[in-house]
This record gives C-alpha cells, sequence and structure tokens, in this order.
C-alpha cells in the first residue's frame, strides 16, 4: 500500500528516533495521556512544524494545500456560507462553481440550514462541522485532526466518527489524534496507535488494541464502561460490531 507519509527517526520534544508511517487511505488514530506527544507529532505530519524527518509521497502531496489541519476554530468571516467559500475563493474559482461545492459539502456534513447562520450562534459541535467543510471544501489529500471530539458529547462523537468514515471512504487519509478513548469504538476501520513519553506501546487495529485494556490503564488512559464492555462482546463474537448505545447493545445481545 502507498505510504502519504512518513516519519522517519524522529528528534523533536519526547521523541527520540521515533517512526511512524501512514498509509494511503488509511484512518490513523494517535492516542495518550498528556505529554504523550501526541499534538506535536500531528503537526510534524501536516507540516505545521517543519522538519527533514517528515517525508511526503510527492504523488499523493504535491504541495501543503494538499494538507488541511485543525486544532482549533479559526473563522475568517461570522458567516457560516462565507466561511465555506472563502478557501475557493482565494483559488479565484468561479462562482457558479463555489456554490455547487459549498451545497454539496454542507449536504454531506448535514450543515444545509446552517448555510446563512452567524458562527457566534452555533454550538460547538456545529462550529466544528463548518470548520470541517471549510477545510474539505479545496480537495485535500490528507486530513489531521487534533482532538476534534474533545468537547462532544455521547451522541455527537458518534455522528462525527460516522462523517470520518464517510470522509475516508471517499479517497481522503485522515490522522487524528483523541484523549479519550471513547470515540476510537465508532470507527470500522482504523488503526491505532498509543503513544507514552514518545513512544508507540501499542499499535494495530483498533479493537485488538482496545482490548488490551492492562497496557493501556499503565499509560494513564481509561476505556469507557460501554467502550470495555462492547469490545469484549466483539471480541469473543457475541456482537457484530460494537454498538456503544446501552439500547442497542441489549437489542444485539437479544438477537
Amino acid at each position: 500500500m502507498d505510504t502519504v507519509v512518513l516519519v522517519d527517526n524522529l528528534m523533536l520534544g519526547p521523541f527520540t528516533k521515533f517512526s511512524i508511517e501512514v498509509p494511503l487511505n488509511s484512518f490513523v488514530i494517535v492516542t495518550g495521556s498528556n505529554n504523550s506527544g501526541k499534538s506535536l507529532l500531528l503537526k510534524v505530519i501536516a507540516g505545521v512544524i517543519n522538519t527533514k524527518n517528515v517525508t511526503y509521497n510527492k504523488e499523493i502531496i504535491k504541495n501543503y494545500e494538499d494538507i488541511a489541519y485543525f486544532n482549533d476554530f479559526a473563522f475568517n468571516f461570522n458567516n457560516v456560507s462565507a466561511t465555506i467559500r472563502y478557501p475557493l475563493e482565494c483559488l479565484g474559482m468561479d462562482d457558479d462553481k463555489i456554490k455547487k461545492i459549498v451545497k454539496d459539502i454542507a449536504k454531506d456534513l448535514d450543515i444545509t440550514k446552517l448555510l446563512d447562520s452567524k458562527i457566534k450562534d452555533l454550538n460547538y459541535f456545529e462550529r466544528l462541522k463548518v470548520a470541517l467543510a471549510s477545510l474539505l471544501v479545496s480537495g485535500p489529500k490528507l486530513l489531521v485532526l487534533d482532538d476534534p471530539c474533545l468537547y462532544l458529547s455521547f451522541y455527537e462523537k458518534e455522528e462525527f466518527m460516522r462523517i470520518l468514515e464517510q470522509i475516508r471512504s471517499s479517497g481522503i487519509t485522515i490522522v487524528m489524534s483523541c484523549s479519550s478513548l471513547e470515540e476510537v469504538g465508532y470507527t470500522i476501520n482504523s488503526t491505532l496507535y498509543v503513544l507514552d513519553k514518545g513512544n508507540i506501546v501499542s499499535s494495530g487495529e483498533s479493537l485488538k488494541v482496545l482490548n488490551d485494556d492492562s497496557l493501556l490503564n499503565k499509560v494513564g488512559l481509561e476505556l469507557p464502561f460501554m467502550v470495555d464492555l462492547s469490545v469484549k462482546l466483539k471480541y469473543y463474537n457475541l456482537m457484530e460490531k460494537i454498538n456503544m448505545s446501552p439500547l442497542g447493545l441489549v437489542d444485539s445481545l437479544w438477537k
């Protein structure tokens, strides 16, 4: 499989001879306790911090415009539609084409009804989706998200992870960090890396990594109850897929 980004022998902050690669069309999740280095790693991958230890696949990432990076809200306008349009206007795109792209991305992210709204009137999740839309309109090849789910509710995390899975399936490679392991349970085909003081202590298919709760506890991470229960039931083939809803879990077991 093609590699989009290769970090090799990184010597920065807590990292000592650190290496990681991001395969094409993958959904990579990086987690760890505070000071594990996950936010710093994402800045390196996104090119926010320039270092000779990062190599991009030039057939995929031709320049930094092919990389979209989120770690906080930075809106250029107070209007939702204007915010999403702005990156395309900077590219000098035709207005009719801009309108179509904005309309399509708004539909995909379920924010069509918000296009005429003011940013200040939106809740956190709505702002997050608007920020995501403004990143996606220019067609990036790599999407890097630093802890976007931190302030989302249980149900909002589920919806957001579903949106990200749809984005990945459209051909965009995603690298995301998370402080909580709750959102990981909503993913389908993700690879999870657990960092501790700049080292990878566990990695692989997310379900298998989550099943090793003793290791996660050692590095200061705790599985939320529903994640722990659901992961174990799926691991022992008592469920077909991870179900984070208590009622859905009961229903699946009953069937």
